[in-house]
């Protein structure tokens, strides 16, 4: 008993430290490595594959785990010194087409340039494919060591123990994000568990190197929130001859790009300036007002950020301001440095929250709702599935904003962009929620465009501001024609091809080559670690069992997002519930011990049929508590009957630990999968996850008449 009770309490650990890295990893590469921003799926991945082989080889003489510290220590290494080795910045595709921000989208990949281009496309797959291989080698130890463990005792029960120990993997991460900790505490907690795993003399001094760096290397000035990696600059004006130097006010950096601050654009003090100092003054914030003019008294402010917006608006005469943003910390730096001093005004109230969610709650109306220069940035580009603010720019999000405007009200929808299409596409699809052609104007630097629609626009006051308008017609002015095809061909976004940062259904090919490169690799080596094991029947049901569960998943938390905002704390719900309903399947398997398969596969079927035909936007009239439940409970129906498949295939497994790497092998290639919602869109998820299930019951036939194991009802 007290040898099994070890077991347990060692699986626990080793499964709780598996889910703990595999996130801290990709939270912590993304912030300071910017590309696995982009492709966050390939580090997912690389933890996933090297897991999976990892089970695989649990009974191999080579000893794997040895290798855990020391690739770690490397990929700690690589994310500490990424600003030295100029690694913040690297891509691997045109970062305009592609809406990847920062020094990158201007100083490097210059296709002007052909031999600088091909270096820098080489050493961006450089990075991808070493960070890919670190986090495979260091995955296989710990996937080596879960497999030995699983080896030891039943199925079900060590299926069990897993699964708990990862949702508390889940929840500790969540936690640490929610009170701002920094990577230091993240590696001290691996330190700490690591070297109960790990505990030769240069394991262990691996494991404190990488902890050490990860507190060494920290920038004091830095802030890590929920969500990103936030730093602060001074914000200062050049002197221009007798006039002095200005102090500004802060540029807030967002993982290492500089998409907000904090300004003082009162008249006094810009007045002080001299024209040449003039052209350093951000002036878009109080072009709005001059297309409008001061007649709005409230507004709806959607993202906030630091108060600009909202400094702009109380100067001009509103005295109602509900500011709705994502993170709480740009609203605490807001407060801090801002030197206009907004949200002290009791005219403003603060809403942390999706904007989406607050849009799709809120039942107030308004002369104004200000779709502010929003862009989330941390999360993901036109390469990743869903980027936090791909379904604010929706026709059904813009529908909610013409929902909440009042018989005078005005939709102002500001946007920036590095190629004109972009501008095209939130143009079209207002245009196609409001039924007719909206105001557009340039910016003054001419890098974004302010849209305006809604019963109380001025259009005469509007054209009359002196800004140059953007249209149709001034794109044929200008005799682009490439753009003049693209106003045709750009489609509008939706909530289920949400989208935005894609020219059209399609996929980078640059980026799929990086992607079938690494899956070809990564077969490879998986037949010749499983060998005959992966033409085995039963075999080939995990591997559609876990392709099609990683597609319900992702699909799941790209949804959600519209029920409970696209958050961190979506995700961990997500995450959670899914492995919950796995945890609650295992026991009911446990406990009652079912054979019968045909009747969870019929509930799949039916499941993913429903899923496809009614969009989840069905339920947005609800009132905000039974439209949570009821969206989460519609989005999660395929989820407990491929938790109650997987139960009962798994406990008549022989050889577990095998079978499972190839399951999480297939969630490899189930992740892969997602990219082709970029084509399809979200919806025909359910009919790949459909297709992979069809085929689990294929394969789960052929493996009962064969004796694979007991035979189901």
């Amino acid at each position: 008993m007290t040898s099994i009770r070890k077991i347990v309490l060692e699986l626990a650990a080793i499964s709780f430290f598996s889910l703990f890295l595999e996130l801290m990893i990709i939270r912590w590469l993304s912030s300071e490595i910017r590309t696995f921003a982009y492709f966050k799926n390939v580090p997912l991945m690389a933890c996933l594959f090297g897991l999976g082989v990892g089970l695989a080889l649990s009974k191999s003489p080579r000893d794997w785990k040895k290798w855990v510290p020391f690739a770690l220590l490397g990929i700690v290494s690589l994310i500490c010194f990424a600003d030295p080795l100029k690694l913040v910045h690297i891509t691997i595709v045109d970062p305009t087409e592609y809406y990847i921000v920062g020094p990158i989208a201007w100083k490097a990949m210059d296709v002007t340039r052909p031999v600088d281009y091909v270096l820098q496309t080489f050493k961006g797959y450089a990075v991808l494919m070493g960070v890919y291989y670190l986090l495979v080698l260091t995955f296989i130890g710990v996937g080596q060591k879960i497999g030995s463990l699983f080896d030891q005792l039943k199925p079900l029960q060590a299926y069990t123990v897993d699964i708990a120990a990862s949702l508390l993997g889940v929840f500790c991460f969540s936690l640490m994000s929610f009170f701002s900790l920094p990577p230091g505490w993240w590696m001290l907690l691996i330190f700490v568990l690591g070297s109960y795993f790990f505990r030769k003399p240069l394991q262990i001094l691996a494991l404190l190197v990488a902890t050490i760096l990860g507190f060494a290397t920290a920038d004091p000035g830095v802030i890590w929130s929920p969500y990103y990696r936030i730093s602060v600059r001074d914000g200062i004006i050049p002197a221009d001859g007798n006039s002095p130097e200005l102090f500004y006010g802060y540029n807030i950096d967002v993982n290492h790009d500089g998409i907000m601050g904090a300004y003082d654009n009162r008249p006094e003090t810009v007045g002080r300036l001299t024209e040449k100092q003039k052209e350093k003054v951000l002036r878009y914030y109080d072009m709005l007002y001059d297309l409008i003019g001061n007649k709005p008294r409230t507004a709806m402010i959607i993202a906030a950020g630091a108060g600009n917006d909202l400094a702009c608006g109380l100067r001009h005469g509103l005295t109602a301001i509900d500011a709705v943003e994502l993170d709480k910390t740009f609203i605490e730096k807001g407060k801090q440095l801002h030197p206009e001093k907004p949200y002290d005004n009791p005219a403003v109230t603060v809403h942390i929250d999706d904007a989406r969610a607050y849009m799709q709650r809120c039942q107030k109306k308004y002369d104004l709702v200000d779709f502010a220069y929003l862009d989330a940035h941390a999360a993901f580009s036109s390469m990743s599935s869903i980027r936090l603010d791909n379904y604010i720019y929706t026709e059904e999000s813009f529908k909610n904003a013409k929902r909440l405007l009042n018989d005078k009200g005005i939709l102002a929808v500001t946007f920036y962009a590095m190629t004109w299409w972009q501008e095209i596409r939130v143009f079209k699809t207002i245009e196609k929620v409001f039924g007719e052609e909206p105001l557009a104007f340039w910016s003054p630097n001419g890098q974004a465009v302010t849209i305006l629609i809604g019963p109380g626009l001025d259009k005469q006051a509007a054209l009359a501001a002196g800004y140059k308008q953007f249209n149709r017609k001034y794109v044929e002015d200008n005799h682009v024609p490439k753009l003049i095809a693209d106003w045709d061909r750009v489609e509008t976004t939706t909530d289920d091809w949400p989208f935005l940062f894609l020219r059209g259904r399609e996929m980078s090919l640059t980026y799929c080559a990086g992607l079938l490169f690494t899956l070809l690799i990564g077969w490879t080596f998986v037949r010749r670690s499983f060998g005959a094991t992966t033409k085995e029947n039963l075999s080939r049901v995990m591997f559609c069992l876990g392709a099609g569960f990683m597609l319900l998943e992702v699909k799941s938390v790209s949804q959600m997002g519209l029920v409970l905002g696209a958050t961190w704390l979506t995700n961990a719900f997500v995450i959670s519930s899914v492995l919950f309903m796995i945890l609650v399947a295992n026991l009911l398997q446990l406990k009652f011990k079912s054979k019968n398969l045909k009747v969870p596969y019929i509930c799949i079927f039916v499941s993913l049929i429903l899923s496809y035909f009614i969009p989840i936007s069905v339920f947005a009239g609800l009132d905000i508590v039974p439209r949570t439940i009821v969206s989460s409970l519609f989005l999660a129906l395929p989820i407990p009957f491929a938790a109650w498949i997987f139960a009962i295939t798994f406990s008549n497994c022989k050889d577990q630990s095998r079978l499972l790497g190839m399951n999480l092998l297939g969630t490899l290639v189930g992740g892969a999968m997602e990219y082709v919602s970029m084509i399809t869109g979200i919806a025909a998820m359910n009919l790949l996850a459909l297709v992979l299930y069809a085929l689990a019951f294929h394969y789960t036939c052929k493996a009962e008449r064969e004796g694979g194991y007991a035979k189901a009802d």
